[in-house]
């Protein structure tokens, strides 16, 4: 039942209490509290403390403050909180310099430039999964998360230049190390008020000790490789030859120059680049796969419809969503019920009128992919998982804002097709050679802190049997 509240007022969700607001719910039930309000109302007003937020409940509400009314929004007290640690990337950035920065990146985004990488991806994914011996229990969580980091390493940041390609290659291997101590300290800064989100037992010194060491590592990257760039340079027979969007290394497209940015990006620009790609394209991307193989160690007969949909593929063809019908629609019902980003935030730049309800000038905003994509409204038994749900409603017939899982917008998410490709060449791999089981007597759960991650996910391979 809905709240009554007067025009243009949102409603306040149940059980606020005194001074705390609504944060033991949100601490206790994360998901499942924001899942709860959704009937109250499009808008719903929460109390973190007695800091008011506005929590989007409907796929309209989304689709405004993402799209339609977009140049109204920036990004929020979440990304304020991650900007001091993580930087001013494409993750955290607003506005012009967001627009400047996205422009420079894009070339390494281009469909044509990601089908170039599809050798490259496919060469790790094969070299890691033919190491696995039948039998063996593999830590598919902490697997795919280091094989996520190296494909993107090789695949965006692969050079000529041997000094600055180890750099970063070293940079891939240990930012996983620090990688989830920020994303838990940047949520816990979000939601808890500075002064108890900064106690040591919270884990605050050794948030800021693992973020100063990422931009240890990323800072390193980045001179070496621009020390390399320099001696290049310095050898070539003309400007030619430095970086642009055929090049294919993503650092050398962050130093060439653009129309927006003649001298291209600062050593700290580009750091904080770096950092933004590697954790979204790193740990977004491995996250969704665990919950892929979570699935499919649950549900054999979706192991052998994809295994026959990959070995049916021509030599050569390149893993797309016209090549892999069902896998492809395997994965977007992955990304619809174990969509890893819960939980985004916007904060309003000027007074604005959503669905009826007048937001103030700083109002913030919480909207939650995951919860839209639960919606029986849109998704019947959505707790189903069906991959075939795909066949009788498609994206196109849903309302816009009822499936986002890579945003909307000018703030969609630029490796949105790269990490399609990436999950569709892993899964290829695994697949075509082996049959991934659960494990006797674990139970595998939700851990839910700035992702939603399995607890852990050893699963037991064995080959497929000879025909």
């Amino acid at each position: 039942m809905r709240s009554t509240t007067a025009p243009g007022t949102a409603p306040v969700a149940p059980g606020r209490i005194p001074l705390l607001g609504h944060l033991p719910r949100l601490a206790v039930q994360r998901v499942g509290f924001l899942q709860s309000i959704r009937a109250q109302g499009d808008i719903v007003r929460i109390f973190l403390g007695n800091r008011p937020v506005y929590v989007l409940n409907s796929p309209e509400a989304v689709h405004e403050v993402l799209l339609t009314q977009s140049r109204k929004f920036g990004k929020g007290l979440l990304f304020d909180v991650a900007r001091p640690f993580i930087g001013n990337g494409i993750i955290t950035s607003e506005r012009d310099f967001h627009l400047r920065q996205r422009r420079a990146l894009q070339p390494a985004f281009h469909r044509d430039s990601i089908a170039g990488c599809v050798g490259t991806m496919t060469d790790i994914a094969e070299e890691q999964v033919s190491a696995w011996r039948p039998g063996e229990v593999i830590p598919m969580d902490l697997v795919l998360r280091r094989m996520m980091t190296v494909m993107l390493v090789a695949t965006l940041f692969s050079t000529e230049r041997p000094d600055g390609a180890a750099a970063v290659a070293e940079l891939g291997e240990r930012v996983a190390e620090q990688l989830t101590t920020v994303m838990r300290g940047v949520f816990v800064g979000t939601v808890l008020p500075a002064p108890i989100a900064s106690s040591p037992l919270l884990g605050h010194r050794r948030y800021l000790a693992a973020a100063a060491a990422l931009r240890e590592l990323a800072d390193t990257a980045v001179r070496q490789a621009r020390q390399a760039e320099q001696v290049e340079q310095a050898g070539s027979e003309g400007p030619e030859r430095r970086g642009g969007a055929g090049h294919g290394d993503l650092l050398s497209i962050m130093f060439a120059g653009t129309p927006g940015n003649p001298r291209g990006m600062s050593d700290v620009e580009a750091r904080d680049e770096l950092l933004s790609l590697l954790m979204a394209g790193a740990e977004t991307t491995s996250t969704t796969l665990a919950w892929a193989l979570h699935e499919i160690g649950r549900r054999p007969e979706l192991t052998e419809r994809i295994k026959a949909e990959c070995d049916a593929l021509p030599v050569g063809a390149l893993p797309a969503a016209a090549t892999l019908p069902f896998t492809e629609r395997f994965l977007r019902e992955v990304l619809r019920l174990h969509q890893p980003s819960w939980l985004l935030m916007r904060r309003a730049l000027e007074p604005v009128r959503i669905r009826g309800v007048d937001l103030p000038r700083g109002a913030e905003l919480i909207y939650s992919a995951l919860t839209m994509h639960r919606d029986p409204a849109h998704y019947p038994d959505p707790l189903r998982f069906d991959p075939d749900r795909w066949l009788d409603r498609t994206e196109k017939d849903l309302p816009p804002g009822a499936y986002v899982p890579f945003a909307l917008g000018n703030r969609k998410c630029i490796g949105d097709h790269f990490a399609m490709t990436e999950m569709l060449v892993v899964l290829r791999s695994i697949v075509s050679r082996w049959r991934p089981r659960p494990v006797a007597g674990h139970r595998v759960r939700p851990v839910v802190h700035a992702l939603i991650r399995p607890n852990a996910l050893p699963m037991r391979v064995s080959p497929w049997p000879a025909d």
